[in-house]
């Protein structure tokens, strides 16, 4: 009981001191952020309060295709499998930086064959410095052979914070990585959506083509007739053919353009190039429009990974000046060995091979040479680089937000005007072939409204393009999109 004592005092202190953490805890930064998103993209509506954070976004599209396809590159997309590997040695690096908070025990084994000098004396060791050990107090000129078997004890109180810190610092790094995984994941989803797009967009156009080539092929023949009857002339002929050779120059380099995003799109889901195969369906007949509610400037803060992942690394950054503070302490060591030791192998187990010695150890540091300051002054200057940095990722976020919720409202009345464009010009193409039939105009005018048909139809099908996309990225600027708080969570 009284070798206990004394243990159990050290910590009982240890645990009164545990309270002179160095370093102060970590407070959210003061930031400007704006009271509406009204103000920075006029012409925009907030969110209501019944919203919250989806995970499944994507849904909004309401499109199993595209669903399937995200979902299949969540899983076997190659970044992604990285980024989820370096969660796994984020996660390892928080219990290493943990582990200086417990005893560390080494359990040890060995024989040794000892010959003491004849030229010296029993205990002469000890005047040298050496520890008391069975070749000190042998008798000079004697030869035998030691057992040894020994624990040995390393233990750091940590009086003000050192470790604690340094884990504290480990544990917000670990945060960062994942929110880095959570960017990774976004961005994929971001572009899968985008190529899907883009390959439906081109599936529009090759439509386009094909019915304008159909058109033109079809007036060729009449044009033809017509030539043969006297009531056209060869000019007329030849132009048309101009115009059916352009519109059959375009279906081939829209084939080509749709297998290179379609190859994208492979490496993206973790497939082989040529292994995806998707039926032709154009832009409109497989997308929605959603209609996305924007989030309130603190949601954004707590959903975006960019941000979080910038406000982890200040975390650990701020985590980093209370270690480093803690370096000009003293430090207390509580070390111990204890085991069996004996010259014979038969007495070797027995209790009076029984030895130990145990006891604290406190180291002052006075004079490093300047490095402890230039730590603490290294650990505040990198606090105050993050600390803009985070701000600058913020505003950052901000704007983005700002510009693509100006893009898409602008998006949406472009849309509006455009549908009304091809309306009218499908009509205007209606009555100049009317017209042209009657002998009232040339076939100039046909072909003119013609070819503002096509320019109108491919116009609407790139806006239409444009807004998906830019509903992509509003998503990913918001770290996700929204359903109603009364509706089932995604999982």
């Amino acid at each position: 009981m009284r070798c206990t004592t004394p243990a159990l005092g050290i910590i009982m202190a240890a645990l009164v001191l545990s309270s002179c953490v160095q370093g102060n805890d970590y407070q959210r930064p003061q930031t400007e952020a704006p009271d509406s998103w009204s103000r920075l993209a006029p012409g925009t509506a907030t969110a209501s309060s019944n919203r919250v954070p989806e995970a499944a976004w994507w849904k909004a599209f309401q499109n199993d295709e595209l669903s399937e396809l995200i979902e299949r590159a969540l899983q076997h997309n190659h970044d992604v499998k990285r980024a989820v590997a370096r969660i796994l040695e984020g996660r390892a690096s928080v219990m290493s930086a943990a582990a200086g908070l417990f005893p560390h025990l080494n359990l040890s084994s060995s024989y040794t064959n000892i010959g003491v000098s004849e030229n010296t004396l029993a205990g002469l060791g000890l005047a040298t410095g050496q520890r008391p050990g069975p070749s000190i107090f042998a008798t000079p000129g004697t030869t035998f052979g030691l057992w040894n078997g020994a624990m040995d004890l390393r233990w750091e109180i940590d009086f003000w914070g050192r470790i604690r810190r340094g884990r504290e610092a480990a544990q917000a790094e670990a945060k960062a990585i994942e929110e880095d995984a959570r960017a990774v994941a976004l961005s994929l989803i971001s572009d899968v959506g985008q190529s899907y797009f883009r390959i439906r967009e081109l599936d529009a156009q090759v439509d386009i083509a094909t019915r304008t080539l159909a058109i033109r092929q079809e007036s060729l023949e009449i044009i033809q007739k017509r030539t043969t009857a006297g009531l056209a002339s060869e000019l007329d002929v030849k132009r048309t053919e101009v115009l059916v050779a352009e519109a059959a120059g375009l279906l081939p380099d829209l084939t080509r353009l749709r297998a290179i995003e379609s190859h994208r799109l492979e490496v993206l889901t973790g497939m082989t190039p040529g292994s995806l195969d998707l039926a032709r369906k154009p832009l409109r007949a497989v997308i929605a429009q959603p209609d996305i509610p924007v989030g309130l400037p603190s949601q954004l803060l707590e959903r975006r990974p960019d941000i979080l992942q910038a406000e982890a690394t200040l975390v650990a950054s701020n985590a980093r000046i209370g270690q480093a503070r803690a370096y000009f302490f003293p430090s207390l060591m509580i070390t111990g060995q204890g085991g069996l030791q004996s010259t014979d192998l038969a007495k070797w187990f027995t209790g009076n091979s029984f030895h130990y010695s145990i006891g604290p150890s406190v180291t002052l540091p006075i004079f490093q040479g300047g490095t402890n300051l230039a730590r603490l002054d290294q650990a505040e200057s990198q606090y105050q680089q993050l600390l803009e940095s985070y701000r600058q990722t913020i505003a950052q976020a901000f704007k983005e937000v700002a510009d693509l919720l100006v893009s898409v409202h602008a998006r949406s009345e472009q849309l509006t005007h455009q549908r009304a464009q091809l309306t009218s010009a499908q009509e205007a193409m209606r009555l100049s072939l009317v017209r042209y039939r009657n002998g009232m105009v040339n076939y100039l005018d046909v072909l003119d409204a013609q070819r503002v048909v096509l320019t109108a139809e491919t116009q609407l099908v790139l806006t239409e393009r444009s807004r998906l996309t830019e509903l992509v990225s509003l998503f990913k600027a918001l770290g996700g999109g929204w359903i109603p708080s009364d509706a089932p969570p995604a999982s």
